[in-house]
């Protein structure tokens, strides 16, 4: 098949979303397919992510790095997607997030070109952002299929909307992460992730302040960067424990981060499925999270992987307490490890790109949407 893949951008670190369409992509090009990219990136710019380099690559020059599209910018992305759809003509499209799938699908009306839409965040996101919400499910409707990451998020829809929603989960290279299982850990807590507050790091912050004093050999790592990072600064500046926390920024090797960590937390306050929880649990590593979080609930058995955290009135708190029983029993913390591969093995990769190639197959021959997808 020849496949079109959109993206808003790839020259800077974005986020789990990013890193999960360049190993689609990476893998359908392998798999032997006719693969095409497309982002709104600006010309003359190096990708932040490794792409295969036999994957084409065309920049719409709509966009800068990091920042919001204007609006003025979307009639040029949807003139620069209908022009690669008449050039390209691919048995189907996929376009990864609300940002950009909407222009793209606008953009493909009428060309004949079946769009899969890819969302990578909950349904929570668009609680308060009713024009995205409305824009989101107008493509929907026009679209063969949106995929969302967990069962979880499906059932967020109302049922009417769910008829071409598949789950799709996103893929993990298992062989990356398992070297991690034979490595021993320091004395570091991880957090991964873009800093922005559905993230929740300051609350992880706030968790750490209250133990750390009671565990002076143990340090709090942070690999990601985003619009926060300024507030966030600013706290750990302010902790009295400030220097065992990091500040690490993005790192291209996710994989050595976890080897380092004895055990990962996701603090967010909304999570489509928690990627870098599954990076964790596939490295060896139990995992913290809250249990009004769609992802982190989805992935953590309670006790058996990880700790799930009733938030009740006291978030951090009720984080600081999870994060005390992990560092103080080992063998709790050990056992947990080394059940934790096991339970997500379901996202491999083999097993998701299987999943993406039925999904649009079907979508390029005009087909149902496969049997129990959605």
């Amino acid at each position: 098949m020849r496949l079109l893949f959109a993206i808003k951008g790839l020259v800077i670190a974005g986020g789990g979303a990013e890193r999960v369409f360049v190993d689609v992509a990476n893998a359908l090009a392998a798999c032997g397919h006719d693969v095409h990219v497309a982002t709104f990136d600006k010309p003359g710019q190096a990708l932040f992510y490794d792409l295969d380099p036999a994957i084409p690559v065309h920049l719409l020059g709509a966009g800068d790095p990091g920042v919001p599209t204007p609006r003025s910018n979307l009639p040029k992305i949807m003139i620069g997607i209908r022009k690669l759809a008449r050039e390209l003509k691919p048995d189907a499209a996929v376009a990864f997030m609300h940002s950009t799938y909407v222009p793209v699908a606008f953009g493909l009306m009428g060309t004949g070109v079946p769009l899969v839409l890819s969302e990578h965040t909950s349904a929570a996101h668009f609680n308060q952002r009713p024009l995205q919400r409305a824009l989101v499910r107008l493509v929907q409707k026009r679209s063969y299929a949106k995929t969302v990451v967990s069962d979880v998020i499906r059932s967020e829809h109302p049922p009417h909307w769910r008829d071409n929603i598949v789950v799709v989960p996103n893929p993990v290279d298992m062989d990356t992460f398992r070297r991690a299982q034979t490595i021993a850990p320091e004395k570091l807590v991880l957090c991964v992730g873009g800093l922005r507050f559905e993230k929740g790091q300051e609350v992880l912050i706030e968790a750490f302040d209250r133990i750390a004093g009671n565990h002076p050999d143990w340090r709090l790592r942070l690999v990601g960067d985003g619009v926060t990072r300024p507030q966030i600064e600013k706290q750990v500046s302010q902790s009295i424990h400030g220097d065992r926390i990091e500040i690490a920024g993005v790192q291209k090797n996710v994989a050595r981060e976890y080897a380092r960590a004895a055990f990962a937390v996701v603090p967010s306050r909304y999570e489509s499925l928690a990627l870098v929880a599954v990076e964790a649990m596939a490295s060896g590593r139990p995992v913290i999270g809250f249990a009004d979080c769609a992802g982190p609930a989805k992935l953590i058995d309670d006790g058996i992987n990880g700790l799930l955290v009733d938030p009740g009135d006291d978030r951090a708190g009720a984080l600081a307490e999870a994060m005390d029983r992990m560092i103080r029993v080992a063998e709790l913390r050990q056992s947990m490890g080394s059940r934790a591969p096991e339970t997500v093995i379901e996202y491999s990769a083999d097993a998701v790109i299987a999943q993406w190639e039925k999904l649009l197959s079907a979508a390029a021959h005009g087909s149902p949407i496969p049997a129990g997808s959605a």
